[in-house]
């Protein structure tokens, strides 16, 4: 493949630029609806806010559910690299994460198993699932599980206790940024993911 100025790009390089991954935008504070709504429309792509719900008392005094976004001033996106570049330009305000890698700075991307298990436990109707900050725990790479029963089954997680409490639940981080954990699951409802020693990567 020749770009326009005759320089050779590898055929890995240019196949990789068309596959669909998770990149992580910045937005301003507040706007993280708005932008999503504004990627969705533009470019007819997949967008992921965390929203969490609490319980408020609303003007007449009743309780009521009130939607927040769980994690302020970022989105996540589903495309592929031109695209998220042609977004991060287009839409106001945003602006695609970085992180260091071998001495150089590359996108952040969420691995495809780790927002799937993230949709589906921060969009299940379960009250007792938590928002977590990642930096406050301590994650192992021996503890990573795959839910085999009940209502979070084929989730893919870390299991671990919560809070000091005895119960252990199901954690899912993505790049750190933000972690769900599911409700309580009992240690017969998990099977555990082996590790692959050569590149500390779960088979």
């Amino acid at each position: 493949m020749q770009t326009a100025d005759n320089q050779h790009v590898p055929a890995n390089a240019a196949l990789e630029a068309k596959q669909s991954k998770w990149y992580v935008l910045r937005c301003f504070y507040g706007k993280e609806l708005v932008s999503g709504d504004q990627i969705k429309e533009l470019f007819g792509v997949e967008c992921v806010i965390p929203i969490r719900k609490t319980r408020q008392r609303g003007p007449k005094g009743r309780f009521v559910w009130v939607r927040h976004c769980a994690l302020s001033g970022y989105v996540f996106v589903h495309t592929d690299k031109e695209s998220i570049v042609a977004i991060s330009r287009r839409i106001p305000n945003v602006h695609i994460m970085m992180r260091p890698k071998e001495g150089i700075r590359v996108y952040t991307v969420v691995p495809d198993v780790d927002m799937a298990s993230f949709i589906r436990v921060s969009g299940s109707r379960e009250q007792q699932i938590m928002y977590l900050d990642p930096s406050k725990l301590n994650f192992r790479p021996g503890d990573r599980v795959r839910v085999i029963g009940g209502p979070f089954v084929g989730v893919e997680g870390t299991f671990m206790q919560i809070g000091g409490k005895h119960e252990k639940r199901v954690v899912i981080q993505l790049s750190g940024l933000i972690a769900v954990a599911t409700a309580a699951v009992p240690a017969s409802m998990v099977e555990r993911i082996p590790v692959v020693e050569d590149d500390n990567k779960y088979k």
